[in-house]
C-alpha cells in the first residue's frame, strides 16, 4: 500500500504517509481501515504526510467514495482531529487536501486542517 500508518501513544495518535503514486482504491481503503483499526483509542490525533505527487491519481470522486465507505461501516465513527501536511508547490494534493478539509468538516465529526508543513501540523495535534 502507498499509505502506510502507525497507531502510537496508546492507541491516541495515527501517523501516516503517502508516498509514492497512491491509487483511488489505496486512498478509500486507508481512510476504511484507520476508522475501524481496534488499536485506536480517542481522543484520536491524526498526521497525514503527503509525499509530493502521491496523490496524483486521487480525485474529488474518491473523497465521495471515502463517506460513502465509511457510511457503510456499522461503527460511528470516532471523533479525532487530523493535520494533513501538502508541500505547496503540489497544487493538486493541496487542491484535494482542501476539497476533503471542506468536506469532511460537513459531515463528519472530525476536524481537518491542512499544513504546508509539518512542524506546523505536530504543533496544532500536540504531537511531539
Amino acid at each position: 500500500m502507498s499509505i502506510t500508518y502507525d497507531v502510537s501513544k496508546e492507541g491516541h495518535v495515527i501517523l501516516a504517509t503517502a508516498a509514492g503514486r497512491v491509487t483511488s482504491e489505496e486512498f478509500v481503503e486507508y481512510e476504511v481501515a484507520h476508522a475501524v483499526d481496534s488499536r485506536v483509542r480517542p481522543p484520536v490525533a491524526e498526521l497525514l504526510i503527503i509525499e509530493e505527487g502521491a496523490l496524483d491519481r486521487v480525485t474529488t470522486d474518491d473523497m465521495h467514495r471515502v463517506l460513502e465507505r465509511r457510511a457503510e461501516i456499522e461503527e460511528k465513527p470516532m471523533p479525532h482531529r487530523c493535520g494533513i501536511v501538502v508541500r505547496y508547490s503540489d497544487d493538486h494534493s493541496w487542491n484535494l487536501a482542501k476539497f476533503y478539509e471542506g468536506m469532511v468538516m460537513l459531515h463528519s465529526p472530525e476536524t481537518v486542517i491542512v499544513f504546508g508543513d509539518e512542524g506546523s501540523a505536530r504543533a496544532w495535534l500536540g504531537i511531539k
